[in-house]
């Protein structure tokens, strides 16, 4: 079992994950200043990095996450067990490490999977 799978696929391993909890509130200050807070939802967020990627890795991570929204398995750090999400990616990043004997490697790849 990898660490992270996108539709039941498994993508390398990242770097480093960042684990956020987001709080979708609704929210306003009474006539006395008091402030008024309705919890809509909690949403999980999940930043991803790789130091290095080889460009079949780089494709195969770029295709899992092509569509607006995919399938996302992973230790949830809330609960401890294996999750499924459905979610959709933010901005994804990639710089050109270098290119060798016609082939490429990319450096400091991220991006960030988003709870529907």
């Amino acid at each position: 079992m990898s660490l992270i799978q996108v539709n039941g696929v498994a993508i390398p391993t990242p770097s480093d994950i960042k684990f956020s909890v987001m709080d979708i509130t609704n929210s306003e200050r009474n006539a006395n200043g008091t402030m008024i807070m309705e919890l809509i939802a909690q949403k999980q967020k999940l930043e991803l990095s790789w130091n290095f990627l080889k460009k079949e890795d780089l494709n195969a991570i770029i295709s899992a996450v092509d569509g607006i929204f995919f399938k996302v398995t992973y230790l949830n750090p809330k609960t401890g067990i294996l999750t499924t999400k459905t979610m959709y990616s933010g901005d994804r990043t990639m710089s050109a490490l270098d290119y060798i004997n016609g082939k490429i490697r990319y450096k400091d790849v991220k991006m960030s999977f988003i709870e529907r």
